[in-house]
């Protein structure tokens, strides 16, 4: 071969032993989901004789479960540590009482048999909403809240069933019809029952945006919006 075609051989070999060497580029990173609120903020979820289980376990549901656990922190809240029967004779037994609960972000007030909760859990339900950033009734626990004096002057909801009676027992509240819940800032109150999963749900969206909210209900709970 001639010198200039030996040269030019000797050029590509020497590039393709460079290139072989080099260490491959590395991917560009894919962006992550944004990073979800450090702070685990804790639920209190009122029971006592005769709770509504739904009223109380679906909103309980939402919370443990949304952004995979790591949100909030769901406690029952009752006179005492003694176990109570909800609706049907499940036993439930309270984490904390009205006198020794930790300051809650968030109260969750069910319905049900409402003649259980005297003046000492109206006073709780009153301290503790004072502290929270929301409370959420559920069905007929709206009007455990009419009871504390926390309608006056907001716009709310309860069962379709209690709808009238609600505008009797809060007559300086708005009583809203056909609503799943109705968001009046710090209260938060929902239609009956399942309706509880949906403002807890609307919660899990204001504290840590519309995607955690997605997630909870589409792929844990299986829960049309």
């Amino acid at each position: 071969m001639t010198p200039p075609v030996l040269l030019a051989l000797a050029l590509v070999l020497a590039a393709l032993t460079a290139a072989c060497a080099a260490p491959a580029a590395a991917p560009e990173p894919r962006p992550g989901p944004p990073p979800a609120d450090p702070r685990v903020r804790t639920v209190a979820v009122l029971v006592f004789e005769g709770v509504d289980l739904m009223d109380a376990a679906g909103p309980a549901e939402v919370f443990i479960v949304a952004a995979e656990g790591k949100a909030f922190r769901v406690l029952l809240v009752a006179r005492s540590r003694d176990p109570v029967r909800a609706m049907g004779g499940v036993l439930l037994t309270p984490d904390a009482t009205f006198a020794d609960a930790p300051r809650a972000d968030v109260v969750v007030v069910p319905g049900g048999n409402l003649r259980a909760v005297d003046a000492g859990g109206i006073d709780w339900i009153r301290r503790a909403s004072a502290e929270a950033e929301a409370t959420l009734s559920v069905c007929f626990g709206a009007f455990l809240l009419a009871r504390a004096g926390l309608l006056d002057g907001v716009e709310a909801t309860t069962h379709r069933w209690g709808l009238a009676d609600l505008a009797k027992a809060a007559p300086r509240c708005t009583v809203r019809e056909e609503r799943r819940f109705v968001d009046a800032g710090r209260i938060v109150t929902t239609a009956g029952v399942t309706a509880g999963i949906d403002g807890a749900l609307h919660l899990v969206e204001r504290f840590l945006g519309p995607e955690a909210a997605r997630w909870t209900a589409e792929e844990w709970m299986e829960h049309r919006r």
